[in-house]
């Protein structure tokens, strides 16, 4: 009986000791691989996606991350600024959705165009 008692106690013990409950605190490896990336790395990874998924040159692919990281920085920009309001920031937003679609055409085809902007923007594009 007293040995039943020490492995059960053995156990507990193992099971609820710190170096046990680790796996569970540990950061997420894809984020902790993000946020070792610099923002080149980032930039060549974006480059390098769109080449793939655009089957595009460099150029061209550069020109679209161009594009989109600009979107994305005024998109960044209009959500910070609490001034205006409901109304305002959705037309800006369909107004700069608009703008990015518009230069994106320039430099790709409605086919690539749609591998690339989500459904429910593409309806400016038109």
């Amino acid at each position: 009986m007293k040995a039943f008692l020490i492995i059960i106690i053995f156990f507990i013990g193992y099971f609820t000791s710190s170096h046990s409950t680790n796996a569970q605190t540990r950061p997420d490896s894809i984020r902790a691989k993000e946020r070792g990336l610099s923002s080149t790395e980032q930039k060549h990874i974006r480059i390098n996606y769109y080449k793939g998924i655009l089957k595009v040159d460099s150029i061209k692919a550069e020109q679209v991350n161009k594009v989109q990281a600009d979107f994305k920085a005024s998109v960044k920009a209009l959500a910070s600024d609490k001034t205006l309001g409901d109304d305002t920031r959705r037309a800006v937003i369909q107004s700069l959705i608009a703008e990015r679609n518009r230069k994106l055409a320039a430099i790709l085809s409605p086919e690539q165009m749609r591998k690339i902007i989500p459904s429910t923007e593409q309806q400016a594009a038109k």
